[in-house]
């Protein structure tokens, strides 16, 4: 954890930056203001340190005005990470009581619920039709956006474990939240709790490996829990890694058409993985990969991270349109991710002119096509 010297070092060399990085800020992008940029939030917590302006309601406005999506951090030669800044500023906040409204309200859901959606926990494996009943067993940790709100994403992972790889698949009444929407929004103290809890459920199911299809359950699972001294007793995997470690099994060229690939920043800036959904997505498509301007460690944010949908759903949806909109002009026929947030908010604003379809689902769809031959 970044401790309070290194934070005011580093949001003092921010300050005093040329703030180029702004340029790639896709919060600058929604708002065209210098205040929800890198350098202006690092301007606003190195205010606060030297006691030169304390925190208000504008300033603590504008540090929930960032997706922590650290693409201001590809450009940034000093290698700042202002996202972390960030995140720790907002356990400063949330310990003073002092976060916005729309923030406490989804943090006593997951308290309440074990989910931020305000859903029913009883009905978090609603989705389940099938577990396999393979040689080695894999704990399918689906996540609370795949369990509520993109089922086809849960429903297709458990069944391409189960189906094409042939694993018996263990998915859980009791998982709870990972914790992501927590520690991003500097709910520290509930997040522990919860991660405890899934840290506790986990290590004590017999498995080879735990498989997730969210990169934000595959950050916290991988980073953050052994950050904060908990850890697990089997590796974590992110579906399209077990997918690209299998590539043979998959139907080659089944899907007609060209596809692009959004990369989600958990999955590619903070866990490093961009060469394992694009693998698939080249197997399975007829047409081929074609990548869009901004990809990889330059692709923009969907818009859907960090509490910025909840608080600003306006400014989210308009970076989503965006990142569709650069979709679109590859030409290709889908728009592929591998996060049910990303699926989630750029499905909502394709306004049907791309398809957008999740890596699981593509999968699923491939073998299904395949069998029609």
């Amino acid at each position: 954890m970044i401790d309070n010297d290194e934070i005011a070092g580093q949001v003092r060399m921010c300050a005093a930056c040329p703030k180029m990085c702004r340029h790639v800020c896709p919060t600058f992008f929604a708002w065209r203001s210098d205040s929800p940029t890198p350098h202006g939030r690092a301007l606003i917590i190195h205010y606060n340190n030297t006691g030169t302006q304390r925190l208000d309601s504008r300033g603590i406005e504008v540090l929930y005005q960032c997706l922590e999506c650290s693409h201001c951090l590809t450009w940034c030669l000093p290698e700042i990470d202002i996202a972390s800044i960030v995140e720790a500023t907002r356990r400063q906040i949330v310990d003073a009581g002092s976060q916005p409204e729309g923030l406490i309200e989804m943090a006593r859901s997951i308290e309440t619920h074990h989910n931020p959606f305000e859903e029913a926990h009883s009905e978090r494996t609603s989705w389940v039709k099938e577990k396999g009943s393979g040689a080695k067993s894999v704990i399918y940790f689906a996540g609370c956006t795949a369990s509520y709100r993109e089922q086809s994403i849960a429903e297709s992972t458990a069944s391409i474990l189960s189906e094409t790889l042939g694993y018996d698949v263990i998915v859980s009444d009791e998982e709870w939240c990972c914790g992501s929407p927590l520690l991003r929004t500097g709910h520290y103290e509930l997040a522990l709790e919860t991660a405890r809890h899934n840290v506790d459920l986990l290590n004590s199911v017999d498995a080879e490996s735990i498989i997730v299809s969210c990169p934000g359950c595959l950050r916290v699972l991988t980073q953050d829990y052994p950050e904060h001294g908990l850890k697990l007793n089997k590796p974590v995997f992110h579906i399209s890694q077990v997918l690209q470690e299998r590539i043979e099994t998959l139907p080659s060229g089944a899907v007609d058409g060209t596809a692009t690939y959004h990369d989600p920043c958990h999955l590619g800036r903070h866990c490093g993985i961009y060469d394992p959904p694009r693998d698939v997505v080249e197997r399975l498509m007829g047409g081929g990969l074609v990548e869009m301007e901004h990809n990889r460690d330059d692709a923009m944010c969907c818009g859907n991270g960090a509490g910025l949908r909840t608080l600003f759903p306006d400014k989210a949806r308009e970076i989503g349109t965006e990142r569709v909109e650069q979709a679109i002009r590859t030409d290709a026929d889908f728009l592929i991710t591998a996060c049910p947030f990303c699926k989630n908010l750029l499905d909502a604003q394709s306004l049907e002119r791309i398809e957008v379809i999740d890596l699981p689902e593509l999968v699923k769809r491939a073998g299904q096509q395949e069998g029609q031959e």
